[in-house]
């Protein structure tokens, strides 16, 4: 009984720890990528109103 509940908390405590570890990368994975098409479409837009302003 003992080995049985020390073999589900150790397979407990290294599934989060495999889900954790997989969040933070698939979320900084996904942030990083909206961060650069966002600077991509400020730098558009800066040059549409750099072209649009008159002299």
């Amino acid at each position: 009984m003992n080995d049985l509940f020390l073999l589900f908390w150790s397979v407990m405590i290294f599934a989060s720890i495999a889900w954790y570890g997989f969040l933070l990368f698939y979320v900084g994975f996904k942030g990083g990528r909206e961060i650069i098409v966002m600077t991509k479409a400020f730098d558009k837009r800066d040059a549409l109103e750099k072209k649009s302003e008159p002299n």
